[in-house]
């Protein structure tokens, strides 16, 4: 047996699928009468109609212009019932916050940058350059005092080691040093105690023109080898 309790009480629920012209709470009766009768169709039904309350009470609706209802559905021998908000309205309900919410959030994840994989690579692109430096050379690295590691880098040039002053001792990027130096057109730079150059194709009266096919020994090539096998295709990125 389904039993209904309403905010405004129906004198037969049966009758209630017929909506009658009345007043305004004369309509609200009518709505949930109509709500009850089919309530009670369903769970007949279904099997489930046994000992059910329906309880139904309006609510604030959200919807302008709309009405709203809180429908509960009890069982007498369950301490728990079944609630949920019904809203009639000539206008379609607002799309619910929390997908909206929810769609936002998984927009700006997918669009995010993945700083930890910025910084992986840039750190694998550091350490294979200086994976392909001499062993002695290697020792650069691990010199944090400007004026000690300055020391040392003339003491390996005076050896005879190839020392590039930008990335060696002042500490520039690598993959960066190498790409900007390729994009003003140059093949080497000058080694540690190495006379200055001049930009390729930019060279004065009286001075000597950068050559990029002739190196001088122990001049400093510039490439990018070394991070082949990195996928490293903007070393902006």
């Amino acid at each position: 047996m389904v039993s209904s309790i309403t905010g405004s009480q129906a004198s037969d629920t049966l009758a209630g699928i017929y909506p009658q012209p009345t007043t305004p709470s004369g309509s609200t009766n009518s709505f949930t009468d109509q709500l009850v009768a089919a309530l009670e169709g369903y769970l007949t039904q279904s099997g489930q109609s046994s000992n059910l309350q329906i309880d139904i009470q309006p609510t604030q609706s959200q919807v302008s212009g709309g009405s709203q209802f809180l429908v509960t559905v009890k069982n007498p021998a369950s301490a728990t019932g079944t609630s949920a908000g019904v809203t009639t309205s000539a206008d379609p309900a607002p799309a619910a916050p929390t997908q909206a919410v929810s769609t936002q959030a998984a927009v700006s994840q997918n669009t995010a940058p993945d700083a930890n994989t910025q910084v992986n690579r840039s750190l694998a692109e550091v350490d294979a350059y200086w994976a392909a430096q001499p062993a002695a050379v290697q020792q650069l690295r691990k010199v944090s005092d400007f004026g000690a590691r300055s020391a040392m880098a003339q003491q390996l040039s005076d050896q005879g080691y190839t020392i590039d002053r930008a990335i060696m001792v002042w500490g520039w990027d690598p993959m960066k040093t190498m790409a900007t130096r390729q994009m003003y057109g140059y093949t080497w730079v000058p080694g540690y105690d190495q006379a200055s150059v001049t930009s390729p194709g930019m060279a004065l009266s009286g001075e000597t023109p950068y050559d990029p096919a002739n190196p001088p020994p122990g001049s400093v090539a510039v490439n990018t080898d070394f991070a082949n096998g990195l996928g490293i295709t903007n070393p902006w990125a």
